[in-house]
């Protein structure tokens, strides 16, 4: 007897478990690659254990968005308190914010995002005295992303919304 197809619930629900394993992936790839394009000498200290918590936390991301968001951004804080990186702040948590801002949370993410962008600022407060240009295009572009990623998160969400009240109506 052949195998029947899959049915539509389960290769959607294999596709974002592929998705979500993807995001890992880039998040730990990604996260690695830029620490070694900006000096660090030696990623097993620091680089490669929060890369991999940031990877891993994003697997429970559909489950738990805000307190998803919420760990990435304390290992955020936790690796740049132990490890000196220009990297930025936001953008290895970006899948984080992106699935946290579409759900009914937006301002706790908003609030979240505003308070790690000012501590950004003043943790990044050296290149003043270097480079004025760089630390505003540091701190807006942190901001910029920050503000792209709740905007894409919320535009998913009213889409999905969308799409299941026409789903009612048809």
């Amino acid at each position: 007897m052949p195998a029947s197809p899959p049915r539509p619930q389960t290769a959607i629900r294999r596709f974002a478990r592929i998705v979500d394993l993807s995001l890992a992936a880039v998040t730990v790839v990604v996260f690695v690659a830029v620490a070694l394009a900006t000096g660090v000498r030696s990623p097993w200290s620091a680089v490669i254990p929060c890369a991999l918590f940031l990877g891993a936390i994003l697997l429970l991301r559909r489950r738990l968005p805000i307190a998803v968001l919420l760990l990435s951004v304390a290992a955020v804080f936790a690796y740049h308190f132990v490890s000196w990186s220009p990297a930025g702040w936001i953008w290895p948590v970006s899948a984080a914010y992106f699935t946290a801002a579409a759900t009914s949370h937006v301002r706790w993410v908003a609030a979240i995002g505003v308070a790690q962008l000012v501590y950004s600022a003043v943790d990044a407060r050296w290149m003043l005295d270097r480079n004025v240009t760089r630390y505003l295009i540091h701190t807006l572009g942190e901001g910029l992303l920050l503000a792209a990623l709740v905007a894409a998160g919320l535009a998913y969400a009213t889409s999905l919304r969308s799409r299941g009240s026409q789903g009612l109506h048809s």
